[in-house]
């Protein structure tokens, strides 16, 4: 359940060209907020040609779908962030409206397909708004204690992505750090008292703004390792801007020191930065859901637990998947099977692969997995390691291989591998 929009505006003119008309908006949408339009992508909802934009690292996407050649339907979940989110996106709409000479149907009462969770687009009333966000908090806090999860649940990630899963030993995981039990219940007795759930509770530019940003992207999505490409290296940049953005409007909010610290060292960044950061800094960092491992989504429906400071999984030109954490390399690949019977695939496989003798072996009902690791010389002399790998289940294969440098990580490379999840049947 989430709170959010869902709204339908009429254009003064019907577009006879879909791609070039959502280009047109996001070509606006960069010119007007070049700093926050982190994703802009084309597809579809229900056959209509649709844009979906990413505007704040905690959000989901804003949808935008030509539902006709005079109609666009804008869709968006707000209650991820905050209340500072909602209102900032109905100033933006309303501003497109006005320089797209569109306008915005009134929602009928006898309908819930289109309107405002809030109320806030068409009333205005930001302490209707500011309750509505307090009252869902309070009832998703409330599942945790009126029989809706199972008592044994843990790690329940709340307005997260679904992939990757974050392993954090706490009841819930959430966009700014993990939240226990007592969080929980305060929070399900009061929405106001969790209010820090939200990465952007106070409307406007603000401080508060910029360091919530800051976190979400600490959180979740720095490697706490120097960028190995350029988005780790964008994400990074934005913690740095954010940050001293933040600082710069108020240098009396509680800012993660040491982790800032960190980072400052990933970039190299200048002496001014690091001698303001280090006269702060106490502790140690304890920010980052990457510290641990995580668990990934593969091509094929397959998993596997991989170190939160390996890169995501991106292709070659051969369509191979390949993380990294350098010097460490994790390639993986999967393949269907074209037979017709799976079962009788399987237990065929499963005979070939034990008469081969490998040096590790995996095998379970529906899955069988083999593994070699072997030692290897680069061309400047340096010796490394390879494990790989082949593994099959009903009617799916995939190889994996991991590289690495050391002996000691041998032990390593086998738990990534043996972590490796079959698609479901």
């Amino acid at each position: 359940m989430s709170l959010g929009l869902r709204l339908l505006a009429k254009l003064p003119v019907p577009t006879s060209d879909p791609e070039q008309f959502l280009q047109r908006i996001e070509d606006w949408v960069r010119k007007k907020f070049p700093d926050m339009l982190l994703l802009a992508r084309r597809g579809s909802v229900e056959a209509s040609p649709a844009m979906f934009c990413l505007l704040h690292p905690a959000a989901e996407e804003v949808e935008l779908s030509l539902i006709s050649p005079d109609q666009l339907v804008v869709s968006a979940n707000t209650s991820t962030i905050g209340p500072g989110y909602h209102v900032f996106l109905t100033s933006v709409l309303k501003d497109w409206a006005h320089d797209f000479l569109a306008s915005w149907e009134q929602p009928q009462e006898s309908s819930d397909e289109y309107g405002d969770e809030t109320d806030y687009f068409f009333s205005g009333d930001e302490e209707s708004l500011f309750d509505s966000m307090a009252s869902w908090l309070e009832a998703v806090a409330n599942t945790f204690f009126d029989g809706s999860l199972e008592a044994s649940e843990r790690g329940m990630a709340l307005c997260m992505p679904m992939d990757p899963q974050f392993e954090i030993e706490a009841p819930a995981i959430t966009p700014l750090g993990p939240r226990g039990r007592d969080w929980l219940y305060k929070t399900s007795k009061d929405g106001n008292w969790g209010k820090d759930f939200f990465a952007w509770w106070t409307p406007g530019f603000n401080a508060e703004y910029y360091l919530g940003r800051a976190l979400v992207q600490m959180w979740s999505n720095v490697r706490w390792r120097s960028p190995v490409n350029k988005a780790e290296e964008s994400i990074v940049m934005d913690v740095v801007s954010s940050l001293r953005s933040a600082y710069r409007l108020n240098p009396t909010l509680p800012y993660p020191w040491p982790e800032w610290q960190e980072i400052l060292a990933f970039l190299n960044a200048n002496d001014a930065d690091r001698e303001l950061v280090r006269s702060h800094v106490v502790g140690n960092p304890t920010i980052g859901y990457r510290r641990k491992n995580v668990v990934v989504g593969l091509p094929g429906g397959w998993r596997m637990r991989v170190p939160g400071s390996f890169s995501d999984f991106v292709s070659d030109n051969d369509n191979d998947l390949c993380a990294v954490d350098p010097p460490r390399e994790i390639w993986f690949t999967s393949y269907r099977s074209r037979s017709t019977s799976q079962r009788e695939t399987l237990e065929s496989v499963k005979k070939e692969i034990k008469q081969d003798g490998p040096e590790y072996l995996i095998e379970r009902e529906d899955y069988i997995a083999k593994a070699i690791i072997s030692k290897k010389r680069r061309e400047t002399g340096e010796d490394y390691f390879v494990l790989s790998s082949s593994n099959a289940s009903l009617g799916r294969r995939s190889v994996c291989t991991i590289l690495f440098s050391q002996p000691e990580e041998r032990d390593w490379a086998l738990g990534v591998w043996r972590s490796i999840q079959t698609p479901p049947i």
